[in-house]
């Protein structure tokens, strides 16, 4: 009997000092931020070693560039009058009429899918531009001007319809009466395909970027951090408008449209093995 108590005694102190220890563990365990120790965890998997800590500084950021070439499928033109006359009823009146008659000219070109609207009519008093020193009167009006806008657009069309629209479109304009014509803007319908593209394409870049750094600098690439578009994507709109090309008039070119797109990546990075 005597024999046994020290064995008895001797396993519960044993065992009060096995359930100190893991109080104690568990009680620093719980102090860890629970994300903290599971990045630490996943880092020490990867690489033996490693710390959150230096992992947010063995980062590579960098940035790239998509761009894609679609061809132009729209595009748009403005289309005006202005005239001058000494009453503002005389100027009003013939504007309006050669507002109709541009109007009709370009309605009876009877193209398919080509949008018509105004977009400005004005009215203004036309003053003196030379006043004596000595008066302070208001200028003098000496007339009245009156201009009338259109903006005309065709979209989704093949480059051979725009081509052929956009001149007839500026023959017809000027021949009845239009003498305040825009050049002809070329663009995209719709950006949607171009624009992911273009996003695709910038992400490859900058992917194929933060490589080329890596290996100059004697690293490997361990993990994808983030990826941010720095900006939205850029559309080169087409304005091309040859002058008179001998008979046929005007010579038109849709030529193409370019979408840029550019992105930043963030990368992690551990010495080469």
């Amino acid at each position: 009997m005597r024999r046994t108590m020290p064995t008895l005694t001797g396993s519960l102190i044993a065992g009060l000092a096995l359930g100190v220890m893991t109080c104690i563990s568990s009680t620093a365990l719980a102090g860890r931020p629970v994300a903290q120790a599971l990045a630490a965890d996943r880092l020490a998997a990867k690489e033996p070693g490693a710390t959150a800590e230096n992992d947010e500084n063995r980062t590579i950021t960098i940035g790239g560039i998509g761009e894609v070439v679609r061809p132009a499928d729209s595009m748009r033109t403005s289309i005006g009058v202005e005239v001058r006359e000494k009453t503002l009823g005389a100027a009003r009146d013939k504007a309006a009429g050669r507002s109709q008659a541009v109007l009709a000219a370009l309605r009876g070109l009877a193209i398919p899918g080509l949008e018509i609207r105004t977009v400005d009519i004005s009215l203004s008093p036309i003053r003196e531009s030379h006043v004596p020193h000595e008066e302070i009167t208001e200028p003098r009006i000496i007339g009245y001007s009156a201009s009338s806008q259109l903006s005309v657009a065709l979209r989704g069309a093949s480059p051979a319809e725009l081509q052929a629209a956009g001149s007839r479109i500026l023959q017809a304009a000027l021949a009845s009466g239009a003498n305040d014509v825009g050049g002809l803007e070329f663009f995209l319908s719709d950006r949607t395909d171009a624009r992911r593209s273009a996003l695709a394409a910038a992400v490859q870049d900058a992917q194929a970027n933060a490589k080329a750094v890596a290996k100059a600098a004697n690293v490997r690439i361990v993990d994808l951090r983030s990826i941010s578009v720095v900006q939205q994507e850029r559309s080169a709109f087409a304005q091309q408008m040859k002058g008179l090309g001998g008979a046929d008039g005007f010579s038109v070119e849709p030529g193409s449209i370019r979408v840029t797109s550019a992105v930043t990546v963030r990368v992690t990075f551990a010495p080469s093995p």
